[in-house]
């Protein structure tokens, strides 16, 4: 079957077929990248990697990052594991820290905004999925900008937000998942709202939970607005949702689109194991490529 490549009904998306990621040649993975430029986020129906093939394949779109705490690492380091089970297989009660932790990822975000270098992309792989429930929304940031009125994107051009975990996760709980060193290398850091994509140019949000509020701005007011703009970008036509199958992988862009999980039953199993890819910049800390 020849790779084929359509798009979802939403303004990002795209489900891609006919291709092997754990065997890719060049010419395929030269289209998955102008697919993924063009898309944001890109399905992959049934690949079935191995966590050693989806780092492989992560890698070639660039450094990884390593995780926010070493309680959900797998036994590579390049893999994240988010699951509700323990390694008995029971489940974690959805009330624990662990479970609480879990949640935060029911709110729009964007990985690893709260870093000094915020994460490129990541890849999501689904190795258990509930029977009802579990699917993730992603949200397109483009369209949200461009969306906006000319006075209100004038006026947010040159604004930063304040993204700290301490803040977003602090809202959900389960924070003492992370220990006091993790916590210290997560001071608040600013980003600017307007962001544009170094490989397309185009403009896009950079909002999602973590934002708490505007630098330089009242912070009751700007964090209203930023909820506000949030609202108002994630809907239709500017979202797609995926309903998983177990083996499907996605990769999305963190740069220009917001995700969350759409939660499930407290009592049905949900594995996932995800690589994120290390942002572009400096001394990036939290590259395991770095020094």
């Amino acid at each position: 079957m020849a790779l084929e490549i359509v798009a979802t009904e939403a303004t990002l998306g795209a489900v891609v077929r006919g291709v092997r990621l754990a065997a890719l040649d060049d010419a395929e993975f030269a289209a998955i990248e102008r697919a993924w430029d063009d898309h944001a986020v890109l399905v992959f129906p049934g690949q079935n990697l191995s966590e050693a093939e989806q780092v492989a394949f992560s890698r070639r779109l660039g450094p990884l990052e390593r995780s926010l705490t070493a309680n959900n690492v797998g036994a590579d380091p390049e893999v994240i594991v988010l699951s509700n089970m323990r390694d008995d297989g029971t489940l974690w009660p959805a009330r624990s820290a662990h479970g609480l932790f879990l949640q935060g990822n029911n709110y729009w975000h964007t990985d690893s905004s709260y870093k000094r270098v915020p994460s490129k992309g990541s890849a999501l792989a689904a190795r258990v999925v509930p029977q009802t429930g579990g699917e993730t929304a992603f949200a397109d940031m483009r369209a949200a900008w461009d969306a906006l009125d000319a006075e209100m994107r004038g006026w947010l051009e040159d604004k930063r937000a304040v993204h700290s975990y301490a803040y977003s996760q602090g809202k959900v709980g389960g924070t003492e998942k992370l220990s006091k060193d993790e916590w210290d290398a997560l001071p608040p850091v600013e980003h600017p709202i307007a962001r544009r994509h170094p490989a397309t140019g185009r403009r896009s949000l950079y909002i999602g939970r973590h934002a708490s509020h505007i630098a330089g701005e009242d912070e009751e007011r700007s964090r209203a607005l930023l909820e506000r703009l949030c609202a108002e970008a994630c809907r239709a036509p500017r979202v797609f949702t995926h309903r998983w199958r177990a083996g499907d992988l996605v990769l999305w862009d963190n740069r220009c689109v917001l995700h969350r999980g759409l939660g499930h039953p407290a009592d049905q199993k949900r594995h996932m194991t995800r690589t994120t890819l290390a942002g572009d910049g400096a001394s990036n800390e939290w590259s395991l490529s770095a020094p």
